[in-house]
């Protein structure tokens, strides 16, 4: 199961050991903004901009660390990722995916192994 947003970021921010302020000085937002996201007292940015600044701050421009930042952010937000639904034949195909997985209640090891199918086609 992916991380907690705020989780993923406290752990890269600390593998790169860098303050919480420091950070926060780097991505352009409010310190206490930041802890509050860390601690998951606030849901995750849903500014794009926000993300990427975060993502860069965190070192993790255009890379797949970078994606799964902004993917995490979006489900924690209850949204579905911008790229996703710009594609309209894969929003098309999403419901009755959707409606599969769910009616079959897959568990989580089985959803993994799913994506990983899917990856690997």
């Amino acid at each position: 199961m992916p991380k907690d947003f705020g989780e993923l970021v406290k752990e890269r921010r600390a593998e790169l050991r860098l303050s919480l302020r420091d950070c926060a000085i780097r991505a352009h937002i409010d310190p206490g903004n930041l802890s509050r996201l860390e601690r998951g007292r606030a849901a995750p940015p849903q500014d794009v901009e926000v993300l990427a600044r975060l993502a860069e701050a965190l070192e993790w421009t255009d890379t797949p660390a970078a994606q799964e930042l902004m993917d995490i952010a979006a489900m924690q937000n209850g949204r579905i990722p911008r790229d996703i639904l710009s594609n309209e034949e894969v929003m098309s195909a999403l419901p009755v995916l959707l409606r599969t997985v769910n009616n079959k209640q897959l568990d989580g090891a089985h959803i993994e192994k799913l994506v990983d199918m899917i990856k690997n086609a």
